[in-house]
């Protein structure tokens, strides 16, 4: 795997483009959304893009995610009264952890887990390997669903056979401690959603009472075969949706208008830092007063203006909800309303993220400690009386024996 930041040479080419339009790439070369390092969570080989650059009057097009891992909901599930666990030396119980974490899927998916994984890419697509094949769980599939939750109490992990240093993420070795890879798998139906995933890469914090927790490194989004990196914009969550408690600190940030001017709405990102804190005008005026994000205080790069723009409804046609992007970078002051392309309507960047309308309540899933069995010849259909709505849980592996662990601490 090549290694940015760290030997001397050329990385870049002498352009890109972004947002319908070409840039120069800056001096020293640099990645515009983050650090060199994150680059090396991508492919060390380069792909041939599969779109068409648009046109300079057509808005930029956003790629359908069709599953997403929500990295915040990743949890450790602690279980040491398993009588099928194995015990120490000492005759004392080891302590065992399995992987939790909630998703979101518009197409069935096919979850597998991997530990002390190596990754290589092979048509476009992530394909991870272990040293050991207890380090890779069954594969689980989900049918389409918001809100599912994923637990697999069957494959549980003990960080006894682990070292120190496996715990982490090495570059040099390029093994990373755990892999959580969502597979879309319509089969051969539906032809647009193959080459399809998600991949959620993390690692592994050990504390000073023996304690185990899990640390999300970086997400990738793989769509038509091409690996993207995913990576965080800060301030563009949807406050006014969230049940917060009220608080009595005056400087707390609960709403979504510039930092600067407190009255027109953010809409221009700060580069590298990836502060969405700013309006188009006061991040034109920031360009000539400032170098510095005025949230951070580090030094930026790049200004990029999002806005959001949906289809006009038709005369009979009803209003649809199918936004895209227009991205800028031009540096001449204009309007939300300049640069519009014919038939779109600008809308607001909270609602093309985050939707029209709020999430209707998750729905209630299996009993996160209570082990589903797993049957070789059955219909892939849970179990009589347990909720499992929305959830196909069936395992490509073979049969597997019936057992039942015990609540975690």
């Amino acid at each position: 795997m090549c290694s940015f930041c760290v030997f001397p040479g050329n990385y870049f080419a002498s352009h890109f483009f972004m947002g319908g339009e070409k840039f120069d790439t800056p001096h020293p070369e640099g990645y515009l959304f983050g650090e060199n390092m994150d680059l090396n969570f991508l492919g060390n080989r380069p792909v041939q893009f599969p779109y068409v650059t648009p046109a300079p009057h057509e808005p930029v097009k956003t790629l359908r995610s069709l599953v997403n891992i929500r990295k915040d909901s990743l949890r450790l599930v602690r279980y040491k009264d398993d009588l099928d666990s194995p015990t120490e030396e000492s005759g004392k119980q080891k302590v065992l952890y399995s992987l939790e974490f909630t998703f979101d899927a518009d197409a069935r998916v096919a979850i597998t887990i991997y530990c002390q994984a190596t990754e290589e890419f092979i048509s476009g697509m992530a394909v991870y390997s272990t040293k050991n094949p207890s380090l890779q769980s069954e594969t689980v599939h989900y049918k389409r669903g918001v809100s599912q939750q994923f637990s697999l109490p069957s494959f549980k992990i003990d960080f006894s056979d682990w070292k120190d240093d496996e715990l982490n993420f090495d570059l040099d070795r390029g093994v990373f401690p755990v892999v959580i890879q969502a597979v879309v798998d319509e089969g051969d139906v539906v032809v647009e959603v193959t080459g399809h995933a998600h991949v959620l890469l993390a690692a592994f914090e050990k504390h000073v009472d023996g304690s185990f927790s899990v640390k999300p490194l970086k997400q990738k989004q793989i769509v038509d075969r091409v690996s993207y990196l995913l990576q965080e914009i800060y301030g563009i969550e949807n406050k006014n949706n969230q049940e917060t408690k009220p608080s009595d600190d005056e400087n707390s940030d609960n709403s979504n208008e510039c930092v600067v001017c407190l009255s027109d709405l953010r809409d221009t990102l700060i580069l590298p830092c990836r502060h969405l804190c700013l309006c188009n005008s006061c991040a034109d005026t920031l360009r000539y007063q400032a170098n510095n994000c005025p949230i951070c205080r580090l030094p930026f790069r790049a200004l990029l203006q999002i806005r959001a723009v949906r289809k006009k409804p038709g005369a009979l046609s009803p209003v649809s909800f199918s936004p895209v992007l227009a991205q800028s970078m031009d540096h001449d002051e204009h309007s939300s309303t300049d640069n519009i392309p014919p038939g779109y309507e600008p809308i607001s960047l909270l609602e093309a993220l985050n939707g029209l309308r709020s999430i209707s309540p998750a729905i209630p899933s299996a009993p996160l400690y209570e082990e589903i069995s797993y049957s070789g010849g059955g219909d892939g259909l849970p179990p009589a009386g347990r909720p499992l709505a929305g959830i196909d849980r069936a395992v490509e592996s073979g049969p597997a024996k019936s057992k039942r662990s015990k609540s975690p601490d």
